[in-house]
């Protein structure tokens, strides 16, 4: 994992801003983001989180973790923004995230987004995963399976680094997060019908096999 010497790195670049936007940028967050957050309310209202708070989320520099706090770091900044602009609107569900970014002004939305883009820390070290999922995983995001099933760099670019605001970089991410998203897109598609071409739909179409997969390769490939 990152050590100590990132970490105050992390606080010491970070420390004038408002830094509620940390927690999340990602639909899954981590219970104790939640505890810490609503423990530090206050009478005129929620005070931003501390770094520590963020950092048990997304990792140090924004890497991830290995229990499945999603990687900010490297992220187009438009992406980023606009997620976490989403989260204050109340567009993009997610409880945390529109809790603490409910008060950001566009300014403070602007610098931790840039902020975020510009980190490059190491992947998150957990157990490796199957050199057979990754082969798999590697065949499905670059060649997709079939007509059914769309390579994942068709629409988030070569290597998976993300292609403007609309389709995120998915390499790097961790394994955990990856099958929790994939799965969340599919509970979507059980609800209503998808859209054609949109993540839900292509998610709907995934076996298990296929997305453990997905996430093996991506969480061993550099950003």
């Amino acid at each position: 994992m990152i050590g100590s010497r990132s970490v105050n790195m992390l606080r010491a670049g970070l420390r004038p801003l408002s830094v509620a936007a940390l927690v999340g940028l990602a639909s899954t967050c981590h219970a104790q983001s939640a505890v810490a957050v609503n423990a530090q309310d206050t009478a005129g209202g929620t005070k931003a989180p501390s770094i520590a708070t963020c950092v048990a989320c997304h990792g140090a520099l924004g890497a991830g973790t290995v229990t499945g706090g999603p990687r900010l770091a490297g992220k187009d900044p438009d992406y980023l923004a606009h997620a976490l602009s989403m989260f204050k609107a109340g567009t993009r569900a997610s409880a945390v995230m529109q809790t603490v970014a409910h008060n950001l002004s566009d300014s403070e939305i602007r610098e931790l987004a840039t902020f975020f883009s510009k980190q490059n820390p190491p992947l998150v070290e957990g157990a490796p995963p199957q050199q057979s999922l990754v082969v798999a995983g590697k065949q499905l995001a670059e060649m997709g399976a079939g007509s059914g099933v769309p390579a994942c760099f068709s629409c988030h670019a070569a290597g998976g680094k993300g292609n403007g605001a609309r389709f995120p970089g998915i390499a790097g991410e961790p394994a955990a997060f990856v099958v929790a998203r994939l799965h969340e897109f599919q509970a979507r598609a059980k609800e209503k019908t998808p859209a054609p071409g949109t993540m839900t739909a292509v998610a709907a179409t995934l076996n298990d096999a296929q997305i453990e997969a997905a996430a093996a390769y991506l969480s061993v490939t550099r950003p």
